[in-house]
């Protein structure tokens, strides 16, 4: 009875100790995930006087105050103004956990922007906007040259980024846009831009695989559900008092 009782409570104790490790690695729902891009111009990542930096005005989710099309129903909005020169910005995340839609809202996206303005491949290096937190570690953060497509046009300009990455289970991809409001040649607005886009890629891509301008599919292996490994352990549980049982 005592081998019984022992091994019945250690069977008990890693079931319970499954479930917390399940309830705390379950991820955000697709809802959620958008607003893992998009910037966060505050400490540490950004540590000069409110004089020099920027205010987040408001975050939308309906899409009204978009100056680009709906690409996707994972997406979120938010704009800043820099209080130096009282200049607007702007950014806005999509994310997809399918290949098939991901490409073709890519393909829809580009057709427009090429319709409304201009695109040019080109790599941003945000390494002295990284040093300028003073941050040790965010200073030694790894992205500091990401591939991107700068987009001028009337309404907007600024910087396309496409991502996808094994944060989440399953597959994830995202277009980000990060950019100014009005006309500009981003001579002038670059620097604010990447301040912003330092504030939250580098530091989500760390240590994880990801691939910018993905070609191809990343399937990430999905997760047995909650349900199937909980039930799996219960039913080792009941094996295991059963043949005790017999055993007595």
């Amino acid at each position: 009875m005592d081998k019984f009782h022992w091994s019945t409570t250690l069977c008990a104790v890693l079931l319970f100790s499954c479930c917390v490790q399940i309830a705390y690695a379950t991820p955000p729902p697709p809802e959620g995930r958008a607003n893992y891009l998009l910037p966060n111009p505050s400490e540490p990542y950004y540590n000069q006087s409110i004089d020099l930096g920027f205010l987040v005005d408001s975050s939308y989710d309906d899409g009204k105050l978009s100056p680009f099309p709906r690409l996707s129903e994972y997406r979120n909005f938010r704009n800043f103004s820099f209080t130096k020169t009282g200049r607007a910005y702007i950014s806005e995340v999509w994310y997809f956990n399918d290949w098939t839609t991901f490409k073709t809202n890519n393909d829809e996206l580009g057709q427009y922007l090429k319709k409304h303005g201009t695109i040019v491949p080109v790599s941003l290096d945000i390494t002295e906007e990284l040093a300028l937190t003073h941050d040790p570690y965010i200073a030694g953060l790894h992205a500091k040259h990401i591939n991107a497509t700068k987009y001028v046009a009337n309404e907007t300009s600024g910087y396309f980024i496409l991502l996808s990455t094994d944060f989440f289970p399953g597959e994830n991809y995202f277009i980000a846009y990060y950019g100014v409001i009005g006309q500009s040649d981003l001579v002038n607005d670059t620097p604010q831009i990447k301040t912003l886009i330092m504030s939250c890629f580098p530091g989500f891509i760390e240590n994880q695989k990801y691939i910018v301008d993905p070609t191809s599919p990343t399937n990430q292996p999905v997760p047995l559900p909650a349900g199937i490994v909980i039930g799996s352990l219960l039913l080792a549980v009941l094996l295991i008092a059963g043949r005790q049982r017999r055993r007595g």
